[in-house]
């Protein structure tokens, strides 16, 4: 996560009950007062990137976890709208940190420490310093709001590279196909200690592989065909999550779903920042240069 919440997976699956949710009747303005929203342009008091024509649209999803930010990705909509690219951030990587509100900026410090000075404005402005790129939007969920909401949907089927026994997270599954419920699927996107090396890379391809998946089921079945079933997960989504106020609005989510959901699974990449080991603490990592500008630049 890095959820999706992620996420991604909050963009391009919930985004549809949203926009779905529009149309039913009186329940519009329940959704509309579910939404809560941060505006940028009082947030953010320095220059920012410019928003030049034919660039991508440029999302920031952001999984927030007990007050702080556990998961990052920005998801890049190309101009012609038929490509998107999610571009995951790892959470312990160093990078200058600027000022946000009355908090003086930092020089250096961990990417999800951002979440915690100045919420989801100050993650946006360091994802801006450290990539050069213009932030449009953000949508943050909260991860409770994602393992409802994957209930709701009935589960998502996920191919396990490997059993997972992990007793930090309480994930305990075998390798191979197998169904997660949201309980299941939230550690999942939270499990690190027990794969790999343990690093938050490898939680990040996790986090990749389910929101694949996701977007696999959105894909290939109806699920938005009972009336009620939509109202419920729209009302999950709206509670759940937090927007800038551009985009704060049933119909303006509306709008984003329309662009996001027409991608086909196919046509959406997936990616992580290149980073090194941060040499005064190996338990950090740094961008890696010239990959991590590149990745940036390659847009």
């Amino acid at each position: 996560m890095n959820v999706h919440l992620k996420r991604w997976l909050v963009v391009s699956g919930a985004a549809v009950v949203i926009a779905t949710g529009v149309v039913v009747g009186g329940s519009y303005w329940r959704l509309e007062s579910n939404l809560k929203t941060v505006d940028l342009a009082k947030e953010i008091t320095h220059p920012r990137p410019p928003s030049t024509p034919g660039r991508p649209l440029n999302i920031l999803l952001i999984g927030k976890d007990d007050g702080r930010s556990d998961t990052a990705m920005v998801v890049q909509l190309n101009a012609k709208g038929d490509t998107a690219r999610v571009i995951s951030i790892p959470r312990d990587t160093m990078v200058p940190r600027p000022r946000c509100g009355n908090n003086p900026p930092a020089a250096l410090a961990m990417f999800n420490s951002a979440f915690s000075t100045g919420g989801a404005a100050c993650t946006v402005a360091t994802v801006e310093q450290m990539s050069g790129m213009r932030i449009d939007h953000f949508v943050q969920i909260d991860f409770n709001g994602f393992r409802d909401v994957i209930d709701r949907l009935g589960g998502i089927d996920v191919t396990m590279p490997e059993a997972i026994d992990d007793e930090k997270s309480g994930l305990h599954v075998p390798a191979g196909p197998t169904k997660l419920d949201g309980t299941q699927a939230l550690a999942f996107v939270r499990t690190r200690y027990s794969i790999g090396d343990g690093s938050d890379l490898n939680r990040i391809k996790n986090q990749q592989l389910f929101m694949r998946a996701l977007s696999e089921k959105l894909a290939n079945e109806n699920w938005l065909a009972s009336p009620q079933k939509t109202l419920e997960l729209a009302d999950i989504l709206t509670r759940s999550i937090v927007t800038d106020s551009e985009i704060g609005s049933i119909a303006q989510l509306a709008d984003l779903a329309g662009k996001l959901t027409a991608l086909k699974p196919d046509a959406i990449t997936y990616v992580t920042l290149p980073t090194e080991t941060y040499l005064p603490d190996p338990n950090r990592v740094q961008p890696k240069q010239p990959e991590a500008d590149a990745l940036w630049q390659a847009a």
